[in-house]
């Protein structure tokens, strides 16, 4: 999905600084925390959108210059009201944020914050936050040469920020666990600040998918957001197709999904429908209208998407019974039982009252968690 900036809307625009010190800030003070902003020029996905939402919950708290965004050339920031934007260094992409973001912190005595599985490999002083480590702890996924690459980069960050950061934060217990097993970060290094909801009661259901989209017909359909990562489990969700050819099957996300899926030997059936990036506003308007939501993930951090869906007012959601999905949704969700079901949505263990979960999860408890977490002497 394309972002939605709608939680801006209330916010009022900073002036933007250059490099050098901010402010009435002081050089060599190292209380204040400087946000990565790379992902500022990143597609919006789940790592982005978490940062997004989590600043804006952030600025609520803060006192002005407590955290500062660090934004590369041509970045368009978020408008805050505490939160100062600083657009600096001349370099973008993977340079930007190895050289001129950590170049900028030493120059002004800050702690850095990179909030998406990437830190600066030299001289990085703050906190990292590690959604996942997919890339170490199913290196079976990535098997094509582009994805061996990404996985090596990956793991090679997961090790210097274990190495190097004091202090780590992901989304799940889960994940914790997972940093705990892999790489040897003991529990009391890592906060868990989670993922949560609220950003989609700003969305704005767009009822005109179902124009645009005549097949989908209110309350008969079933919905997925998918793509062909492997983690995502893209064929399930053609299986289950193919087992009610009666019933219609919508896949939103990866761009032309159905072409890149033909040619990987995956051609969805005629009852699935590929719809590519949707907005905000038509994912709200799919998930509140489907059957059920479907999410047969392999491997997730945390698992967003059957959140919004429930947040949203899906009927149903379906998850892959995982121990990272029974933390997240406990007895609120269906699970389908991946060893067992190859793709039968009726065959999966009923849950109850899944609007129960959300009272689990807020954006402004997660800032607090944060927030408390920046302002803590024990760096």
């Amino acid at each position: 999905r394309p972002p939605d900036f709608a939680e801006r809307a209330d916010q009022q625009q900073q002036p933007r600084g250059r490099t050098g010190r901010c402010g009435a800030q002081q050089k060599g003070k190292t209380d204040m925390y400087t946000v990565d902003g790379a992902f500022l020029t990143q597609r919006v996905s789940g790592i982005q959108r978490y940062t997004l939402v989590l600043l804006a919950e952030l600025d609520k708290r803060i006192a002005p210059g407590e955290v500062e965004l660090a934004v590369p050339p041509g970045a368009a920031a978020p408008a805050y009201r505490n939160i100062r934007a600083v657009q600096t260094g001349r370099h973008t992409g993977m340079l930007w944020e190895q050289l001129d973001y950590p170049a900028y912190l030493r120059q002004n005595g800050r702690l850095g914050l990179c909030t998406c599985n990437v830190i600066p490999l030299f001289g990085f002083r703050g906190i990292a936050v590690v959604h996942d480590v997919c890339y170490r702890a199913r290196p079976d996924f990535y098997t094509a040469p582009r994805a061996r690459l990404s996985a090596a980069w990956h793991r090679l960050q997961y090790r210097a920020i274990a190495r190097t950061c004091k202090q780590i934060v992901t989304v799940s217990q889960f994940s914790r666990s997972e940093l705990q097993k892999y790489y040897g970060v003991s529990p009391d290094r890592v906060t868990v600040v989670p993922n949560a909801w609220q950003h989609m009661r700003r969305v704005a259901a767009d009822e005109g998918v179902f124009a645009k989209w005549p097949q989908l017909r209110r309350g008969e359909y079933y919905f997925s957001m998918s793509n062909l990562l492997k983690n995502k489990n893209f064929p399930w969700v053609l299986q289950a197709a193919r087992s009610k050819p009666d019933a219609v099957f919508a896949i939103a996300g990866g761009g032309d999904l159905a072409a890149a899926a033909g040619k990987q030997g995956m051609q969805p059936p005629p009852n699935v429908f590929c719809l590519g990036y949707v907005s905000d506003g038509e994912a709200k308007a799919l998930m509140a209208n489907c059957k059920a939501f479907v999410f047969p993930t392999l491997y997730e951090g945390f698992g967003i998407p059957p959140l919004e869906a429930i947040a949203c007012g899906a009927p149903r959601v379906l998850v892959s019974d995982t121990p990272c999905m029974r933390e997240v949704y406990g007895p609120h969700a269906d699970y389908i039982d991946l060893a067992a079901n190859h793709g039968d949505v009726d065959a999966v263990t009923p849950g109850h009252d899944a609007a129960a979960v959300l009272a689990r999860y807020s954006w402004a408890e997660s800032a607090r968690r944060l927030l408390e977490l920046l302002r803590s002497s024990d760096r």
